[in-house]
């Protein structure tokens, strides 16, 4: 956690110095009495009206400081919040497959709200235990600074704050409402970026990045409104008590000046606002409770410092994809020693019936899922995930498509620079609802291969790998489509169900499983 302290250390300063601020104004009150009864009211009503006016500045400044402090407290939650949030999705979304796919999309998104907050409880319960460690010693001055002879202090239960004013409570409730939308679209978008994890690589995972990002920065926004509208509902409503305490300090003064009640009577009822214990059981229950969250925060900030590191190398592709020999066993399925070369430039359709492995086959291609033994080699080079990621567009069954607006969808946020494609060749008012679409999600399944189409063709990719892009598509508009997969000049490793003469011969060669 000492990066996020170093990075937090402007708002923890401003929030521990408005509390000292705030603790010595609202500490002073009773040495403000002891120096009100000892002045014996030489000056008549002019010592009431300074008293009265010293008094009452204290209370204004103790609030002041208090509605600083509670809003710097909100600025680091925000802060907090935002930047381990966006660590810990770049941690997620740099991982490899098989270790992405060890946790359920919920479960991640259950450790980016509850693991996380639970590690913004951490801070803040230190921050309570620094915050309460100041108020003992602030009050242990001014309990010396006191006569010590006083011979008791008043506690009061203060039950006034059952009757508080709720001018505020409307407007509050709206801005929870507003931070409980913010919070509910947030999880939606991370769901939405997550599902299409398998487009993510050193292209894209930027524009992915600054997408969450965006989401993130609205709902920290409200919650960073709502957190300063309650700071000042709290401070407005807890004020209460200090304009009462205002008012009884001046009817007391008038009283001593009349000499209707003795200084002591005095002294014991205005100072009752000092509860030295509140500080140490504080303290106490803080510690506690920095116990119970530290498992917590320590496994989001070893996930986020154990982030994989991916090497930036430019890969190139120049001559062709080779399996050798490769087997794999799960379940009841098992391929044996396949092999086969795949050159660049060249097409591959590869055709069997379901179950005989073409899937599999594609996802060891592309390192997706990795063989029991064999090879897989790109030019020279042994193919893992990272390099495949480099040089191959993958898009299987049922491929992800983002809740977002088509031009986001096809260009993975902007990671793709945009030309119409699939748009001319469509051409027809019946796809302009997929081009016009502000949330390609809720598109039909052909339409959403239309779009997956065009993302792979604009990744720029120079083998692209697709398992039944066309399975949703009318048969027009799949031999259409697929002649300009064709023509793009890719090496194309395509899975199909069509086994039509005419439309396999549009391949350079098809693969029987």
């Amino acid at each position: 956690m000492k990066k996020y302290y170093q990075y937090l250390w402007k708002e923890i300063v401003m929030r521990l110095c408005f509390h000292i601020l705030y603790m010595c104004a609202i500490a002073a009150l009773p040495y403000i009495i002891k120096n009100m009864v000892d002045c014996k009211f030489v000056n008549g009503i002019y010592d009431v009206i300074k008293w009265i006016i010293i008094f009452a500045a204290f209370v204004l400044m103790g609030m002041g400081a208090q509605y600083v402090t509670q809003r710097s407290a909100w600025k680091l939650d925000k802060k907090f919040y935002e930047r381990i949030r966006q660590e810990y999705f770049l941690a997620i979304i740099k991982k490899k497959p098989e270790e992405f796919g060890k946790k359920k999309i919920g479960e991640y998104l259950s450790q980016i709200n509850n693991d996380i907050a639970g590690c913004e409880e951490y801070i803040e319960y230190v921050m309570e235990v620094c915050e309460s460690v100041i108020g003992l010693i602030v009050y242990a001055i001014y309990i010396f600074l006191l006569d010590m002879r006083i011979a008791c202090i008043i506690y009061l239960a203060a039950f006034i704050t059952l009757f508080l004013p709720r001018v505020t409570g409307t407007k509050l409730s709206n801005k929870k409402q507003f931070l409980l939308s913010e919070t509910g679209k947030y999880t939606n978008t991370v769901m939405d970026l997550l599902k299409g994890f398998s487009f993510i690589n050193r292209y894209t995972e930027k524009a992915i990045f600054d997408e969450h990002g965006k989401s993130l920065h609205l709902m920290e926004n409200a919650r960073y409104a709502y957190g300063k509208y309650k700071t000042f509902a709290n401070v407005l409503n807890g004020s209460v008590m200090y304009i009462v305490n205002t008012a009884a300090f001046g009817i007391i003064a008038i009283l001593l000046c009349a000499g209707s009640i003795t200084a002591g009577v005095a002294t014991a009822t205005i100072s009752y606002i000092q509860d030295f214990m509140f500080p140490l059981r504080t303290i106490i229950d803080s510690i506690s409770a920095v116990k119970a969250v530290e498992g917590i925060k320590n496994r989001i900030v070893e996930e986020i410092e154990n982030t994989r590191y991916i090497s930036i190398s430019k890969a190139v592709f120049r001559d062709e994809v080779r399996i050798d020999k490769v087997s794999l066993a799960f379940a009841d399925f098992e391929l044996n020693e396949i092999s086969y070369t795949f050159v660049k430039g060249k097409t591959y359709a590869i055709t069997g019936n379901s179950g005989t492995g073409k899937s599999t086959i594609l996802k060891i291609i592309t390192q997706r899922i990795m063989q029991k033994t064999g090879d897989v080699w790109i030019d020279n080079l042994e193919a893992n995930y990272d390099l495949c990621n480099d040089l191959i567009f993958y898009s299987e069954q049922g491929s992800h498509v983002y809740a977002a607006p088509y031009q986001d969808n096809v260009t993975m946020f902007g990671s793709y620079k945009y030309e119409k494609n699939i748009e001319k060749l469509t051409g027809s008012d019946r796809y302009n609802s997929i081009y016009d679409s502000k949330n390609c999600n809720e598109l039909s399944g052909g339409e959403k291969q239309i779009v997956l189409l065009a993302r792979a063709l604009l990744s720029d990719k120079e083998i692209l790998v697709l398992d039944e892009p066309f399975s949703a598509m009318n048969k027009d508009l799949e031999v259409n489509l697929t002649k300009e997969l064709l023509g793009s000049g890719k090496t194309i490793i395509l899975v199909t169900h069509n086994i039509e003469k005419e439309y396999l011969d549009m391949f350079d060669y098809v693969i029987s499983l």
